[in-house]
């Protein structure tokens, strides 16, 4: 679960409260994007736009923040990741792997008692040529 670590900004995220895509079960920490339809679990390689902030209303919204480079995470891993690599998400968008292949979470910090990593999430900008 993606957890609030720190935030180099002095006011907090605006919480909004937006529909899940076709009834999809959305768990607290998980990373979240948008379309039409609703949020839904964000894919491994897809920077996440929205985290889930806690469970779901009575008219069937839920409580989410916006992803900003300015706030730092805290985020289990399976398998310890490298500092200073910009990793993936796993499967089910509540924990980082240690694949740094087209990864869109910057690990800063590691804490191997808590096996957890600290960090954030990153802008990735490709070369529409086919480029870095």
């Amino acid at each position: 679960m993606f957890k609030v670590f720190d935030a180099n900004v002095a006011d907090t995220e605006v919480i909004e409260h937006l529909p899940g895509k076709n009834l999809e079960a959305i768990t607290l920490g998980e990373a979240l994007t948008i379309s039409d339809q609703g949020l839904t679990k964000c894919a491994a390689t897809d920077r996440p736009q929205y985290i889930c902030r806690g469970p779901v209303n009575e008219d069937g919204l839920y409580p989410v923040g916006s992803v900003m480079e300015s706030t730092r995470y805290e985020v289990p891993y399976q398998a310890k990741p490298t500092v200073g690599t910009k990793v993936t998400l796993h499967t089910d968008a509540l924990q980082v792997t240690a694949t740094a292949t087209n990864g869109v979470f910057l690990v800063e910090r590691v804490d191997e008692v808590k096996g957890t990593a600290i960090g954030r999430f990153v802008w990735s900008f490709k070369d529409p040529a086919g480029g870095p």
